[in-house]
């Protein structure tokens, strides 16, 4: 990793930690020490808006960012998608019936069909990559996990990358800092397969026209596919972030030639504690390498142990020295960051 990206990512860790709740600082009497847990730089850990604030309203529109930067969150996470047109589209899946309105629109019933991309191999559904983005426009955003609330269902547009950089930009967090903004890139391999544009070109371009492409901008850009963070690693001197779901994935992507070429890991929840609560060392090595850790997904419905309250988990999974991570329920991690942080039961 360039000297000058480690000198970069570590500038923007510091900044970004700094957006803690200030009043309950003065609350607490000014307390503000050195954060406890084995973080890089015992810096305090980032709060990603996974989808915004996706636990409270559906995923992936601005009124869920906006939420989740009123809920404390010091980062929001657009994934992207690529229109029929090449439009950066912000959207988790490449199919759109389990997030959007799309089946209660008639105009568009016969463009329903079956996949045929390995990855959905037999799916029936629609494909962002068959619509315009001002087709996607006419959509509305829905609430996709069971048992959460469907009441804003059918109220909010789906949004483009350009139009969460803009109320990014437009915006500060509650202790009034730059918004981080926390783009993955969703199946580049398939959108090139497909004849689209470049996504990494993309992705920088759109940065670029907002101001956030350049070194120390509160930008992290992550993809699960190894071959594009390897590629974008070479064309920014912003943080990438390689997303892994188990040890197989992060052993394929150690495997390829110059690895590790990511600056922060994305793991999930399960690779950090083994079965007896111990540390699996995955933070540990990764630190060792100045790599930060930014594992997913804290949910107040579905936390990591069945029967444990989400907020024991945060603070268990925290003590391992976590650089940030990612909630459905920002407000939650908001809530048990400023507790450890301050003191405040």
């Amino acid at each position: 990793m360039k000297r000058s990206r480690i000198l970069a990512i570590f500038a923007l860790t510091q900044v970004l930690a700094l957006a803690a709740c200030d009043t309950l600082a003065g609350s607490a009497g000014g307390a503000s020490g050195r954060w406890p847990f084995p973080s890089l730089g015992h810096e305090k850990p980032i709060i990603i808006g996974h989808r915004g604030a996706s636990g409270a309203l559906p995923e992936h529109t601005i009124e869920s960012y906006l939420r989740a930067l009123n809920d404390g969150a010091d980062c929001i996470e657009p994934d992207l998608v690529l229109s029929k047109d090449g439009v950066l589209i912000v959207r988790h899946d490449t199919y759109l019936s389990s997030t959007t309105n799309i089946a209660a629109k008639p105009e568009f019933s016969k463009r329903k069909r079956r996949s045929t991309d390995p990855e959905y191999a037999g799916r029936d559904d629609w494909w962002v990559s068959d619509f315009t983005a001002a087709e996607l426009k006419t959509l509305r955003a829905v609430q996709s996990f069971p048992g959460r609330t469907k009441v804003f269902d059918g109220l909010y547009q789906i949004p483009t990358f350009d139009e969460v950089l803009s109320l990014a930009t437009s915006r500060k967090t509650v202790a009034d800092k730059p918004v981080c903004v926390y783009p993955e890139a969703k199946s580049p391999a398939y959108f090139a397969s497909v004849g689209q544009p470049d996504m990494a070109e993309k992705i920088l371009a759109t940065l670029d026209k907002h101001g956030l492409a350049a070194k120390g901008s509160p930008i992290f850009i992550q993809s699960f596919e190894p071959d594009f963070v390897q590629k974008i690693s070479t064309m920014t001197e912003l943080p990438v972030v390689m997303l892994v779901a188990d040890k197989a994935g992060l052993d394929t992507a150690m495997a390829k030639p110059g690895a590790p070429f990511w600056d922060g890991l994305g793991p999930s929840l399960g690779m950090l504690i083994d079965a007896d609560g111990k540390s699996t060392g995955v933070v540990e090595a990764a630190h060792a390498r100045g790599i930060l850790v930014h594992p997913w997904t804290f949910r107040n419905d579905a936390p990591p142990v069945k029967g444990e309250p989400v907020e024991a988990a945060i603070r268990r999974y925290l003590a391992l020295g976590l650089d940030g991570f990612f909630t459905d329920f920002p407000i939650t991690g908001y809530k048990v960051r400023n507790e450890i942080q301050y003191g405040v039961e």
